[in-house]
C-alpha cells in the first residue's frame, strides 16, 4: 500500500517532464505536500491516536473512570511519566517503521513535532483541569498530589530533551539515529535544549522471549551518563515503547546522575491497541 519515497521519485522521474519537476509527495497517500514535507496534514490527522481517556502515568488508552491502567496500577516504573501519539498500528506504525529500517530520515521532523503537540495539548488539558476544578468549588484546590496533576506538572516542567543512546553498530549500519533525529525535533518545537546525555555502556541483551522481570535485569546499567544534572527536568525520547524497560533504565541512569523528574516521549507504544 505504502512505498518508499525514494521508489515513488523514481516513478516521477519516469512519469516525463511533470515527473522530472519532482513535487515533493506524502509518504502516504502521494499527494502534493508543501516544501520538503514528508507527510500531509490530512494524512497527519489520521495517524492512529489514543481514543478518550488516557493512563496518567504511561498515557495509554483506558476505559472511562478510570486513573491508571491496569500496568501502571500494580507495577512501578523507572520513569515518572510518558506520553506516546497513539499505538503501534496502522499508518502510524508503517511511518515509524519506514523512519527505522528504511532511511526515510525525513519522517522524523513531523512524527517529532506530532509528539510535541501531543504534549502540548496534554498541558492545556492539565490547565483546563486545573482551572475547571477551583471554578466549580471555589473553596477547593484540587488534588496536587495526584498522578495527574504530577504528570501535567512535569511535562510542563521539561527543560532538556535527550534520547535513547544508539546501539554503535546499528548507528554505522544505518548511518543516523531515528531517536535522536526526533528528539531533535520535539526540543525544535518545545522551545527548549536537545542534549545527549546517555551513552551505552554494552550492547543491548537479547529480549525476545523473555519475562518483563528478566528484561528488566537484563537492562541494569545498560546506559551510563554523559553528564551530571543539578536536578533538572529531562524528557527522554526513543521511537517506540515496548515493555518499557529501556526507557525505564535510561530514566533511573538519569536520576543518579543528577538529574530530576525524567518523562519519556515516543511516537507508538507497541502491546496497546486501545483501552485496556
Amino acid at each position: 500500500m505504502w512505498r518508499s519515497l525514494s521508489l515513488r521519485r523514481a516513478s516521477a522521474l519516469a512519469a516525463g517532464p511533470v515527473g522530472l519537476l519532482f513535487r515533493p509527495v506524502c509518504f502516504l497517500c502521494v499527494g502534493p505536500v508543501p516544501g520538503l514535507a514528508a507527510l500531509c496534514e490530512a494524512c497527519l490527522a489520521e495517524l492512529p491516536r489514543w481514543p478518550g481517556v488516557v493512563c496518567e502515568v504511561c498515557g495509554v488508552g483506558i476505559g472511562e473512570g478510570l486513573d491508571l491502567c491496569r500496568s501502571c496500577a500494580v507495577e512501578g516504573h523507572g520513569y515518572g511519566w510518558s506520553r506516546t501519539v497513539g499505538p503501534y498500528e496502522g499508518a502510524l506504525r508503517r511511518t515509524v517503521q519506514a523512519l527505522k529500517y528504511e532511511g526515510e530520515r525525513a519522517l522524523a521532523r513531523p512524527l517529532g513535532r506530532l509528539l510535541a503537540r501531543s504534549l502540548a495539548d496534554e498541558r492545556s488539558a492539565g490547565n483546563t483541569l486545573s482551572t475547571s476544578r477551583s471554578t466549580s468549588d471555589p473553596n477547593s484546590q484540587g488534588d496536587p498530589t495526584s498522578r495527574g496533576a504530577l504528570a501535567f506538572a512535569a511535562i510542563s516542567a521539561v527543560k532538556i530533551v535527550t534520547c535513547v543512546p544508539p546501539d554503535p553498530r546499528r548507528l554505522r549500519e544505518r548511518g543516523y539515529h531515528p531517536a535522536e533525529l526526533l528528539a531533535r525535533a520535539v526540543a525544535r518545537a518545545q522551545g527548549v535544549r536537545f542534549r545527549p546525555l546517555l551513552t551505552k555502556a554494552r550492547a543491548s541483551p537479547p529480549q525476545v522471549g523473555r519475562p518483563r522481570e528478566e528484561r528488566r535485569d537484563a537492562m541494569r546499567g545498560l546506559f551510563l551518563p554523559r553528564a551530571q544534572g543539578r536536578g533538572e527536568s529531562v524528557l527522554v525520547v526513543d521511537d517506540v515503547i515496548t515493555t518499557g524497560a529501556t526507557v525505564s533504565e535510561a530514566a533511573r541512569a538519569l536520576r543518579e546522575a543528577g538529574f530530576g523528574d525524567v518523562g519519556v516521549g515516543a511516537c507508538a507504544r507497541a502491546g496497546f491497541g486501545g483501552a485496556n
